[in-house]
This record gives structure tokens, sequence and C-alpha cells, in this order.
């Protein structure tokens, strides 16, 4: 019996997928750097600051080119950030349901923004955000904090995850994975190994 759906909300929820593409092209032209769709798919779901400093050869830490490039980011969700369809009548499903954790590599601020814009807070019982975990995605620990958080057996979950990563962290801890790939990773491999795509 399923206790918990621990949702991921990159690409899954809203539209930020498309819109990381384009923060991330505006950002790296600056330094001749061409940020390209397969870049882009590699990264999807990583940890951006642990994993850019392996494609993007610079002097600055990845911390200082994730600041420097939310600063766009920030600008274009402000304006453009949005739900994808069916996003809030899923959540209002799964909220009514099970108990409900946010999983998400990204940022607290982020997550706070995405909350002002959508106001979709209300539908999470807890949140788990990359600065509460020391290991990204594919690594457990986000799903692992979620499950101990909402009092749930790991066999009791449900994740639900669109990008490679989060399915291999939903898998690495054992449990079931609801999978909708995002158009930037369809086609990836590793969606063989979640329980439904």
């Amino acid at each position: 019996m399923y206790k918990a759906a621990l949702i991921d909300i990159d690409g899954f929820l809203i539209n930020s997928e498309a819109l990381y593409l384009k923060a991330n092209k505006i950002y790296f032209k600056k330094f001749n750097f061409e940020f390209t769709e397969e870049l882009h798919r590699q990264g999807t779901g990583k940890k951006f600051n642990k994993w850019i400093t392996t494609v993007f050869p610079t002097d600055k830490s990845g911390e200082e080119v994730l600041k420097e490039r939310n600063v766009i980011f920030f600008d274009l969700a402000q304006k453009e950030l949005e739900l994808l369809d069916g996003a809030r009548e899923l959540l209002e499903l799964l909220h009514k349901n099970f108990k409900t954790a946010l999983v998400t590599s990204t940022e607290k601020e982020y997550i706070d923004l995405i909350f002002k814009k959508t106001g979709i807070a209300q539908y999470f019982d807890f949140l788990v955000t990359g600065d509460m975990v020391s290991h990204g995605k594919p690594d457990p620990e986000c799903y692992n904090l979620a499950a101990q958080k909402l009092g749930a057996a790991t066999s009791e979950c449900l994740v639900f995850e669109d990008a490679p990563s989060g399915i291999l962290a939903g898998k690495n801890a054992g449990m079931k994975v609801i999978a909708v790939p995002s158009p930037y990773v369809k086609g990836d491999e590793t969606f063989q190994k979640a329980d439904v795509v």
C-alpha cells in the first residue's frame, strides 16, 4: 500500500526546462561557449553547480557560475514561468490521496519564487530542496529524506519524475518510479528503469 507521493518539479510540474535552456544560452554566450540542447539534456536533474564545471572550462567555481546564471534565469522565470498542463489537477489528486513531498535538486529561494508564481505550496506536506542534502540526484539521499520526514517506508513511496537522474535516485532509494519524460530527455535509456512511463 502506498502512503507517500514524492514529486519532482523542474520539467515535471513547471516549464522550467525551457527557461533553463534559454538562460544558459544567454549566459554562456558571453564566454563564447555554446550551451547546446545536448548539454542541457546531460545536465537535466543534476546539481548544476557540481555538474557545470565538468563541461565548461572556467576558473570560476560552480557556485559562482550558478549565481551569475541564476540572475538571468530568475529574470526569465519572473516573466515566463508557469505550470505545465494538468499539473495542478495531478497535485490535487495526489494531495487528496497521499502524504506529499516536493523533492528537488534546486535551492529553496527558487522554490519560493515558484510557489509565489503558481500558488502550489498548499499541495505539499514537506519540501526537500538541494540545500538540504549533500548529494544531488541520482544519489537517493533526497528521496530517503522525504520518506523519513513523511513517516513512510521506501516501499510505500511513489516517485514522480521527468529526468533520468531523478529516476535513478528513486530506484536507488528502492521506490516505485512513475516517469513522464520531458521533451529534452525523451528516448534516454534510463526510462526503461522506471516502473511506469
